[in-house]
């Protein structure tokens, strides 16, 4: 009976010592889980951004085309702007009678060709900027999406080596337990 009463105290300490490992089981079985979860985290945000730049080409495409379609008006309300100003500037230089082919009238030709080749060159210039910034605002985007991946990533890391750190101390506790137990049992 005395040896019964020694062995009581070492219960509890055993029991705890089963919880742990119980534990330590479960908490692989989370650790598997939440990896598994973050890894699907990771893949709908990049399916995500996949979409995403999918619609930004299709809306940049379509820029592109309504910004083709306004210059290639633009562009034809120029030739025509022009050619009604030649023809006006022509019937005044023929009322007055001076004609068409002298060297002033030329001038006031040349005059208004110039004013639509600066014209073109600007409408030019302005698309040119336009795909820059499309360009450079795809460029922020693609950076953008790098740095959300990586700092989910980052953080699923975190919470990874929280986790174990958690499971670590209590695996530590287990084996202070199991010290406790082998220090009491070697004393009976």
């Amino acid at each position: 009976m005395g040896a019964l009463q020694s062995i009581i105290p070492i219960i509890p300490l055993v029991r705890e010592g089963l919880g742990l490992v119980t534990n330590t089981s479960s908490n692989e079985s989370a650790i598997r889980n939440q990896q598994i979860q973050q890894q699907q985290a990771l893949q709908n945000l990049q399916a995500k951004q996949k979409q995403d730049a999918q619609d930004r080409a299709k809306d940049n495409a379509l820029d592109d085309e309504r910004a083709a379609a306004t210059n290639e008006k633009a562009e034809q309300d120029r030739r025509q702007a022009l050619r009604r100003a030649v023809a006006t500037q022509r019937a005044k230089f023929g009322v007055r009678g001076t004609g068409s082919s002298g060297g002033s009238a030329e001038a006031v030709l040349l005059g208004l060709l110039q004013d639509v080749d600066e014209e073109t060159a600007q409408s030019e210039r302005l698309e040119n900027i336009r795909q820059r910034t499309q360009e450079l605002s795809g460029n922020r985007q693609r950076s953008l999406n790098v740095l959300a991946r990586t700092q989910l990533q980052e953080k699923q890391k975190l919470s990874r080596l929280s986790t174990i750190d958690k499971t670590s101390n209590r695996v530590g506790s287990g084996l202070d337990a199991l010290e406790t137990i082998d220090s009491i049992a070697d004393v009976f």
